[in-house]
């Protein structure tokens, strides 16, 4: 499935999403802003990544 530039490979966004993880709970509250934009992308890749797997399977059907 062919995908944008901005848009991340699978590969990528799975270790965004461990990246973004590991400073949501190393920084905590302590820098609430940064770890609530940081949620917010984590959110926005996983709903590309279940898109792509809802497609994968379409295909596998």
């Amino acid at each position: 499935m062919p995908h944008s530039p901005e848009t991340p490979s699978f590969l990528a966004a799975v270790k965004r999403i461990e990246a973004l993880t590991q400073e949501i709970r190393r920084d905590g509250l302590s820098a609430f802003e940064k770890a609530e934009a940081a949620y917010a992308e984590v959110q926005e890749l996983r709903a590309v990544l279940n898109a792509r797997i809802s497609e994968l399977r379409r295909r596998s059907e």
